[in-house]
């Protein structure tokens, strides 16, 4: 059998042993956190020394008896496990590490490891192939981990140093963080000389056990690991996500990708808030931006659907409030200012670019929000609309004729969150909540300005330097336009829901026709291309201060991505992204 091994710092015993042994194949080697160990080969001999005697008795019972064995792990509190093809075996471990192996392990799951960190308590990680279940783990190892999860990969074993410092392995990729620099040296080293490392081993001395018993077998790359590894090509150089982030100074990044009309995979980098050692999960939520726009306008549809108003019917006589006109604009105007016009930038509303026809007249697109500071007020919606204390953004009015051009309007999106709430007689946000969000399965999405207990876990927000923005996240009172917080994870569902024309898995949330009408037609949403073209794509991105995202979906090829990031400067990072998630697909 291949056999291949770098051993420094073990008792020379095991080193020994490892040495006549390891040509059979090694299933298992491990220390104890006394100092004792124990190798176990694949034809089921055990040598050992120093390991308590109940584990040393269960492993020649289990051996004796044909087990296969597949992991095999010491806790710091002088418990033990293992697992064989024909069940487990333990004492001592933490319970919720015990139910769960049991759980995993009835539900059919292969076990590949179990590991135990140095800091003791309920702390462990059990790996499973696609499965993963783990309490109090180094926050960047699980967030790995959880990369790992959806690829052809899956990690297969994961070791704790003494120091808490962390190994993980996934057949020819692999991981290390705090771990001596010449143990990380003999990775890379296994790997050039074509071997996948099967086991690596810390002792609690220090010493450590690189072994292979396996060489790299002809396959293709794993696609995510493509990308994360080769995001752009400069100066002839690969460039990473790690690379990216660090030049954009962007401290964290979250991607979903859908294929097949499906949450496909997903996967995180860095940080939460720069300087903490809180990594981004793939549940962990950023703020949407302008994204929230096209959420929004799911809802402003229902409103046609609804039979509440017509899709080209002037929205000025269902308001509550007044449209100001500015000077140099005709009131005759405001009879043009319908739902499809707003929703498409077109409705002669304040926006970026547009003609300014009067002194009075206040163009801009977007919102800048408000810290999350003391002494900070944030303005109802009807202040935001008038342009009145302590709004920090201009009134928003009727500035130039309807249809005359496309300029992107912020404000139209707030007009169309008080007709909503005009239509319905409820909360934009509540309305949202439970007839767009709930119904779309974006469980980890809200359009609050406080986040709720379950979302707190959010993304910081990073000015071009890296910097942590006061207050974390403003708030954004322009909810339809800017206040949504999500994942990547819920915008994907959202692109299914688009790719679909309506609906996610059986539930229809808006009617084709209307579903139709924002694809085919970029209402609520931007395209390229006809919509009958391979390539065809809806998209739009989002930029509030701290936060950069992208959405991209490809109707016809029933795909999609979206890219989040917590730094000013994730605009150019986000784009990077996209664009090798689309050249590695091959939707370009």
């Amino acid at each position: 059998m291949t056999y291949a091994s770098f051993n420094r710092g073990i008792p020379d015993e095991a080193h020994q042993q490892l040495g006549i042994l390891g040509p059979r194949g090694i299933a298992a080697f491990a220390f104890t956190h006394t100092g004792g160990w124990v190798i176990v080969t694949k034809d089921r001999a055990i040598y050992a020394r120093g390991i308590p005697d109940d584990c040393y008795k269960a492993l020649g019972v289990s051996m004796n008896a044909g087990d296969d064995l597949r992991a095999l792990a010491f806790a710091p509190s002088g418990g033990w496990v293992f697992v064989t093809n024909r069940g487990h075996v333990a004492s001592g471990i933490p319970d919720e590490c015990f139910t769960t192996l049991g759980a995993m392990l009835s539900a059919g799951a292969h076990v590949t490891c179990i590991a135990f960190p140095p800091s003791g308590g309920n702390r462990w990680v059990i790996l499973a192939g696609a499965g993963l279940n783990a309490r109090g783990i180094n926050d960047a190892c699980y967030q790995l981990l959880c990369n790992c999860l959806p690829s052809t990969r899956p990690a297969r074993t994961v070791a704790f140093t003494p120091q808490g410092g962390y190994a993980i392995l996934a057949e020819d990729y692999y991981w290390g963080g705090g771990i001596p620099d010449e143990c990380m040296a003999q990775l890379n080293a296994f790997h050039t000389g074509g071997f996948i490392v099967d086991h690596v081993v810390f002792a609690p001395s220090g010493g450590w056990s690189v072994l292979s018993n396996t060489k790299i077998p002809p396959r293709a790359a794993d696609t995510i690991r493509s990308i994360e590894n080769n995001i752009v090509q400069e100066s002839g150089q690969a460039k990473s996500i790690w690379d990216r982030m660090t030049k954009y100074h962007t401290p964290g990044v979250s991607v979903a990708v859908v294929l097949n009309n499906r949450v496909a995979w997903a996967t995180t980098y860095g940080r939460l808030e720069q300087g903490k050692d809180e990594f981004v999960y793939a549940d962990s939520v950023f703020q949407a931006a302008s994204i929230s726009k096209v959420v929004s306008a799911l809802g402003f549809l229902h409103q046609v659907q609804d039979n509440r108003i017509g899709i080209d019917e002037n929205v000025n006589p269902k308001l509550s409030w007044t449209l100001p006109v500015c000077s140099g604009a005709q009131s005759s105007w405001k009879s043009g200012v319908t739902l499809r016009r707003l929703l498409q930038h077109r409705a002669g509303i304040s926006g970026l670019g547009a003609p300014n026809l009067g002194s009075s007249c206040n163009n801009y697109g977007g919102f800048n929000g408000y810290a999350n500071t003391s002494g900070v007020s944030v303005p109802t919606l009807t202040q935001v609309l008038n342009g009145t204390s302590p709004a920090n953004s201009s009134p928003i009015q009727l500035t130039h004729q309807p249809n005359t051009g496309q300029f992107y309007s912020g404000p139209s999106y707030v007009v169309l969150m008080k007709l909503l709430e005009d239509l319905t007689g409820s909360d934009f946000r509540t309305w949202m909540r439970d007839n767009i969000l709930v119904p779309t399965g974006m469980s980890r999405s809200t359009f609050d300005m406080t986040l709720p207990a379950t979302l707190a876990r959010a993304a910081a927000g990073h000015d071009a330097s890296g910097n942590v923005i006061s207050g974390k996240r403003n708030r954004y009172p322009e909810a339809s336009a800017a206040g949504l917080y999500t994942t990547p994870s819920d915008l994907c569902r959202f692109i299914m829901l688009l790719n679909l024309r309506g609906r996610v898995g059986r539930r229809v949330v808006l009617d084709q026709t209307r579903a139709d009408m924002m694809v085919n037609e970029a209402t609520g949403i931007f395209t390229v291309g006809a919509p009958t073209a391979n390539n065809f794509f809806y998209w739009h991105n989002g930029g509030n201060r701290g936060f950069k995202c992208l959405l991209k979906g490809f109707p016809n090829r029933q795909a999609g991505v979206v890219v989040m990031t917590n730094g000013d400067a994730g605009d150019t990072l986000h784009n990077e992204v996209v664009q090798a998630v689309e050249t590695a697909y091959g939707w370009g």
